[in-house]
């Protein structure tokens, strides 16, 4: 249940959600103060700024509940926490903090443009900052003037409109413009437009410069928690030229789409050029040695559901050397978490004993992949547009592994292939089963029949091979 609650915040239509219902949110309480408080309009207008406040609390307490290190929730969502305080009768006074908010959404649009376009996300998104930044500060002090200085005979705020005009005039103009406040409260709020204002400009003034500029897309790119707190996700230890054509395979699949993935490798940066087809909200760089143990306990291997060890090609190193590499990071993944599935990608098969006997579920030779393929091609004159077709996630027909219903145990191949085939549009290729006769801890280790013969029985916990255009749903 705490997974799946996990999964739903991090989503990216939980975040699209978010966006509009702080929008709204604000839009609400503008409007609010406006009005009269004895008319109906204010009564519906103040009941959904509260069922939306409402809808707030729940979501900070399940990111709360689901929240690792408790000290660390506070420390990113102490603004998000403060804005939904004046949901109690006794700090209603305190409605206007929820302009604060608005730093939330900054954050959520600059993740979404971060899909589309990076280079475009770290410009705009130090932009939008700046303009929520000076939207916050002149709306909070114009609404709180008004609050405090509206209907007083001879003043300057007569309406929420002038009071928001005043704001905004003083701020730019880092002195009282407009009129001045009369009390002392009001002359409070003022003080604060005013630092708000050279702080505005301390800021803007900032960003021209190189430092500046590093700082803010730094802090932009912040994630709503660390690394350590993704559950389930897939950590790709080094890179090559095959790494960004990975991520988008693993994203091109609608249940990968969601899951995060974390590389961990000796990179300044990930190459922005290769990777213009992949949503870069769910992809994470961790610099670091991934044979350490304390870098991979950096990015929540112990978590982490699938592992990928790349030939990394970060560093001039041999091909034993990286092979090496590969061996050793298999060995500490697969100690700190047994239960992880790991693909490894290796240059020599001579290697491939320790990783073997490491537990690694898979292992993928890179010349024999490509030597079969150029070979395979060669003897049939062709086949290498049906090959790409199954291996390639984004069109056509590809290979998918389900569950065999357990109904199924017993009957023969044959009994159940038309009928894939009739009610799926599926072909069974193979069949994957626990090898039997293994100790407690190579319960891992399966047996492939590919092409089973028509007579061959179907038992409990076989896991079928399909050629379909979708995952077929079986049962």
């Amino acid at each position: 249940m705490r997974r799946k609650l996990d999964r739903l915040l991090r989503h990216p239509w939980t975040e699209s959600a978010l966006i509009v219902l702080i929008l709204v949110w604000v839009a609400l309480l503008i409007v609010e103060i406006g009005l009269d408080r004895d008319g109906l309009a204010y009564t519906g207008v103040h009941f959904a700024g509260d069922a939306i406040t409402a809808l707030f609390a729940l979501e900070l307490l399940a990111r709360f509940c689901v929240a690792q290190k408790k000290a660390r929730f506070f420390r990113y969502y102490w603004v998000d926490v403060i804005s939904v305080l004046p949901m109690l009768h006794p700090l209603r006074f305190l409605r206007v903090i929820r302009l604060l908010r608005l730093h939330r959404v900054g954050i959520l649009l600059h993740r979404r443009l971060l899909a589309r376009n990076a280079a475009m996300a770290t410009g705009f998104g130090m932009q939008l900052m700046i303009v929520l930044t000076i939207g916050i500060i002149v709306l909070v002090g114009g609404m709180a003037m008004y609050k405090v200085e509206g209907g007083r005979p001879g003043g300057h705020f007569a309406s929420l409109g002038d009071a928001v005009w005043w704001s905004f005039f003083t701020l730019v103009s880092l002195q009282p413009t407009l009129g001045e406040p009369n009390t002392e409260m009001g002359k409070v709020i003022m003080a604060f437009v005013v630092v708000g204002g050279l702080a505005t400009v301390a800021v803007f003034t900032g960003v021209m410069s190189a430092v500046m500029v590093h700082r803010l897309k730094a802090g932009l790119e912040v994630v709503d928690m660390e690394l350590d707190e993704l559950r389930e996700h897939v950590v790709i230890c080094g890179w090559n030229r095959a790494a960004h054509l990975i991520l988008e395979e693993l994203q091109a699949d609608g249940a990968g789409r969601a899951r995060a993935i974390v590389v961990l490798a000796e990179l300044d940066g990930l190459p922005e050029g290769e990777l213009k087809k992949v949503d870069r909200t769910r992809v994470f760089l961790q610099q670091g040695e991934y044979t350490s143990m304390d870098a991979l306990d950096s990015v929540g291997i112990r978590n982490a559901s699938y592992a990928i060890l790349l030939a990394d090609k970060c560093r001039p190193r041999s091909d034993q050397d990286r092979d090496a590499r590969t061996v050793l990071a298999a060995l500490t993944i697969e100690k700190l978490n047994p239960g992880i599935f790991t693909c490894a990608q290796l240059l020599d098969r001579k290697n491939s004993t320790q990783l073997q006997a490491a537990g690694v579920e898979n292992i993928v030779i890179d010349d024999e992949v490509s030597g079969t393929l150029i070979a395979t091609s060669i003897r049939n004159r062709g086949l290498t547009g049906v090959i790409t077709e199954l291996l390639d996630v984004k069109f056509g027909n590809n290979l998918y592994k389900v569950e065999a219903p357990k109904a199924w145990a017993g009957h023969a191949v044959g009994e159940i292939f038309s009928d894939l085939k009739a009610k799926h549009d599926a072909l069974l290729v193979g069949i994957e089963r626990p090898k039997e006769g293994r100790r407690a801890e190579d319960q891992r280790q399966i047996e492939t029949f590919v092409n089973p013969p028509s007579d061959h029985l179907l038992r409990e916990n076989d896991n079928l091979v399909l050629i379909a255009r979708h995952c077929p749903k079986l049962g």
